[in-house]
Formats: C-alpha cells, sequence, structure tokens
C-alpha cells in the first residue's frame, strides 16, 4: 500500500509541474572592477513561456538601494520589469556599465574566458585597478584583506 502511496504522490508532483508557466532567464554576470564575465548562470524566475535564449546579446542591469548587477543574456524578451535593458548598440562609452559588460561577453564569446575565481587570480593582464588592489594580498583568503 505504501508504493501506491508514493506512486501516486509523484504522479500529481510531476502533473502539477506540467501547469507551470515559467521560465529561468540566464545570463553572464558582469564584474566591473576584473572587466570580465562569469559562465552563465540563473537570474531570475520569470513569468511565462520562454521565447527562446537564441537572441542577440542584451545588457540586464538591475538596480538596488547601493548597488546594482550587471548581466548580458542571449535569452529572448520580455525581461521582468525591473532589469533595465540595453543592446549593444545603445552602449555610449566607458561610464555606461553596459559598454564594458558586452564588450567582455563578446571577449567570452571568442575565447571561453571567464572571471577568475578571486581578484588575486587575476594575473597580470587585469586592470590596473585590479593590480592594485592585489599588491597586497598575501593569497590567504582567511586573513580578511
Amino acid at each position: 500500500m505504501r508504493g501506491a502511496w508514493l506512486a501516486l504522490s509523484a504522479g500529481l508532483v510531476v502533473a502539477s509541474c506540467d501547469d507551470v508557466n515559467v521560465h529561468i532567464l540566464t545570463g553572464n554576470q558582469y564584474d566591473q572592477a576584473l572587466g570580465c564575465v562569469t559562465a552563465s548562470e540563473g537570474v531570475d524566475v520569470v513569468e511565462g513561456p520562454s521565447n527562446g535564449d537564441n537572441c542577440s546579446p542584451q545588457c540586464l542591469v538591475a538596480s538596488g538601494d547601493d548597488s546594482s548587477s550587471v548581466y548580458v543574456t542571449t535569452v529572448c524578451p520580455p525581461y521582468p520589469g525591473d532589469y533595465t535593458t540595453e543592446a549593444l548598440d545603445a552602449a555610449d562609452g566607458d561610464g555606461d556599465p553596459c559598454f564594458g559588460a558586452l564588450a567582455a561577453y563578446a571577449a567570452y564569446e571568442d575565447a571561453g574566458a571567464t572571471c577568475p575565481a578571486t581578484v588575486a587570480d587575476a594575473g597580470p593582464d587585469a586592470p590596473a585597478d585590479v593590480a592594485s588592489d592585489t599588491a597586497g594580498d598575501t593569497g590567504d583568503d582567511d586573513a580578511g584583506d
């Protein structure tokens, strides 16, 4: 009898999943300090069916109270309302985080390179401001530097 209840419960769970009308918005997060993007990851859950993930790269900026997160996605719109979006042709220079994010994404696509695990791993090719941040790093992540 217990096996029948388990089978029935599992069937109800699977049946209820068929009615879900959401999809995962994936993207590569941009690290402005390092000038690179992470590997693709889940960014948000979006209401409605997916329109595919083969659209032109879009920059998504999610702004919070004191900070913002920048992502590049190829998931097709529509996007949740709490993101501002920008295409490559709208990115307008160094002050625009999307300008760097879309350039870093293009480099990622060309070479498959992602951000290093830590700032100390950035190496000699890191931007000057990152290299100066690592000058006093002892390599001991528990030291609090």
